[in-house]
């Protein structure tokens, strides 16, 4: 609200010297223009208080900007991280089961030729 007030008294000093300097008239001393000389000044007051708030804005914008950049990148990190840890795991599970394939495919060669031998000695013995 102060500075508000005091960029209106600022606008209209710089407004009043700007009439004074221009020199075709008169100093401002009836109502109509200092009504018009302080309505002036107090639209030109609030412009600068919006142009500063934009800019505040977008200055606000670009810091959560680069932090929403920072944090997605740091994500992505993590995340890269924790696939390639889960892609290890999925390869020694693979690999377990490839050995577990191989030992089950031993264990049934193993039973057809102790089957085979147990059938011959059957045989022999019959």
């Amino acid at each position: 609200m102060r500075v508000g007030v005091l960029l209106v008294a600022a606008w209209a000093a710089a407004l009043r010297t700007l009439q004074s300097a221009v020199g075709a008239q008169a100093p401002a001393t009836d109502i109509d223009q200092i009504a018009r000389l302080i309505g002036l000044a107090s639209v030109l007051g609030t412009l600068t208080v919006l142009v500063y708030r934009l800019g505040v804005w977008r200055q606000e914008m670009e810091h959560t900007k680069h932090n929403v950049a920072a944090e997605i990148k740091a994500h992505r990190g993590e995340s890269t991280a924790n696939f390639d840890r889960l892609e290890r795991r999925l390869d020694a599970i693979d690999h377990m089961m490839a050995m577990a394939a191989e030992q089950r495919a031993q264990s049934a060669r193993w039973r057809i030729r102790i089957n085979h031998r147990l059938e011959r000695l059957e045989a022999e013995q019959s």
